[in-house]
C-alpha cells in the first residue's frame, strides 16, 4: 500500500491538536489493535505497520486484526495498513511503537533511513531492549538521535481487552516535555478513557517494565496453587520493592501510590488479561520457558524485563526477592517450587 509520507512539522500541527490528522502505529499485537481503536473513534487517519501480510489484507479490507481482538470491528476508513516499515516511519508527525522489546531492535537494524527529528515518538513497550537492557524510549532515542522532549510513553493500568470492550479505563501519558502531552491528550481521551499526564517518564517507564516481572511471579503462585492470602502478601512486597527500586534510581519523592505505578501492578498481578501473568501460571505448572512461550498467542515482555531489571538491581546493589525469583526460575532453570520456598521466607 502507498502511503505519502507527511512533511509538517508537529510542532505546528499540535497549536491545536484537532489539527493533526494522521498517526503511524507500529506493532500488530492487541495492544496496537486497542490503540488503533482509541484513534479511529476520534476519527485520525492511521497509517499501521504490521508485518504480517494476511492480517494487513484482513484489515484493510474489513477493519478486523485476525490474529488479535478479532471480535473488535475498527472503522477502516480511517486505517491504511501495511507491511512496509520505512513508509509508515515517514507518513506521520507522530509515531507510536508498540512493538515487543524482544523484537524493538531487529526491526530498527532493518532500517535504512534517520527517523526525521521533527517527529515526536510515543512508545508503550514494557521489556528492556538488546544487550545493553536499555529502556525502549531510551534505546529509540539513542539509536535515532531524537531529543527526549520527543519522547514520551503511554502507560496503564490499561489492557487491551478491556479497552475493546469500551470498559472504563484510565490511560497516563509520559513525558518530560509536559506541554507536548497536553496537546496529545485529546488524541487519546474518549467518553470511557481518562488522559492522566505525567512528567515523570523514566519512573513510570521503569515502573511499568518491573510490573510485568511481579505479573509473571504472580502467575507462578498460581500455578503452584498458592491461594489469595499468598497472592496478598506477594503483591504487598512487590509494592515494597517497587519503591526500593525508585529510591535507588534517585526518585525518592515518587508517589507508587498513583494509579500509573501501583495501579499498573495490580492490574497485571491480579487479571486474568495479563500475559505475563498466563506465562507465569504455565511456568508454575511445571513448563518450561519455551513450552510456556510457545503455549501463548501473545509475546510475555515479563521475560526480557526480568534480565534488564536483574543486571539493574545488580549494578544498584539492591536486593529484590520477587525479581530474584522470577531471574532464577526463568534464566537459571531453578525449580519454581524450590524458589516459591525460598521466597516465602523472604517475604514479611
Amino acid at each position: 500500500m502507498n502511503i505519502k509520507p507527511g512533511k509538517t512539522n508537529i510542532y505546528f500541527l499540535l497549536k491545536n491538536p484537532r489539527d493533526l490528522k494522521e498517526i503511524s502505529v507500529f506493532g500488530g499485537g492487541s495492544w496496537a489493535t486497542a490503540i488503533v481503536k482509541i484513534l479511529t473513534e476520534n476519527k485520525l487517519k492511521v497509517n499501521w505497520y504490521v508485518r504480517n501480510i494476511h492480517q494487513v489484507d484482513q484489515i484493510n479490507n474489513t477493519g478486523i486484526n485476525p490474529r488479535y481482538l478479532s471480535y473488535l470491528k475498527l472503522n477502516k476508513d480511517y486505517i491504511r495498513a501495511s507491511t512496509d516499515f520505512e513508509q509508515v516511519l515517514q507518513a506521520s508527525p507522530l509515531l507510536i511503537f508498540l512493538i515487543p522489546s524482544s523484537q524493538l531492535e531487529s526491526l530498527m537494524e532493518q532500517v535504512d533511513i534517520e527517523i526525521p527529528k521533527d517527529r515526536f515518538i510515543l512508545t508503550s513497550i514494557k521489556g528492556t531492549v538488546g544487550a545493553k537492557q536499555e529502556l525502549p524510549s531510551a534505546y529509540i532515542a539513542n539509536k535515532f538521535s531524537i531529543p527526549t522532549d520527543r519522547i514520551g510513553i503511554i502507560a496503564g493500568p490499561c489492557h487491551a481487552e478491556e479497552v475493546a470492550k469500551g470498559r472504563r479505563t484510565y490511560m497516563t501519558l509520559a513525558s518530560k516535555n509536559l506541554h507536548m502531552m497536553e496537546r496529545l491528550k485529546p488524541l487519546f481521551s474518549t467518553g470511557y478513557i481518562s488522559v492522566n499526564i505525567s512528567q515523570d517518564l523514566l519512573g513510570i517507564e521503569y515502573a511499568a517494565i518491573y510490573k510485568n516481572v511481579v505479573g509473571v511471579v504472580s502467575g507462578m503462585a498460581k500455578g503452584l496453587n498458592y491461594g489469595d492470602n499468598f497472592l496478598a502478601v506477594l503483591i504487598a512486597n512487590a509494592i515494597a520493592e517497587l519503591e526500593t527500586l525508585m529510591d535507588a534510581l534517585g526518585m525518592k519523592d515518587t508517589k507508587v501510590s498513583n494509579s500509573s505505578y501501583l495501579g499498573d501492578l495490580l492490574v497485571t498481578g491480579y487479571s486474568n488479561h495479563s500475559r505475563n501473568r498466563n506465562l507465569g501460571e504455565l511456568l508454575g505448572q511445571g513448563l518450561s520457558l519455551e513450552q510456556a512461550i510457545s503455549a501463548m498467542s501473545m509475546v510475555a515482555e515479563g521475560v526480557s524485563a526480568t534480565m534488564g531489571l536483574f543486571q539493574l538491581a545488580s549494578k544498584l546493589n539492591i536486593n529484590l526477592p520477587i525479581l530474584n525469583t522470577a531471574y532464577r526460575v526463568i534464566y537459571k532453570h531453578m525449580p519454581v517450587e524450590t524458589e516459591f520456598k525460598l521466597l516465602e521466607r523472604n517475604l514479611v
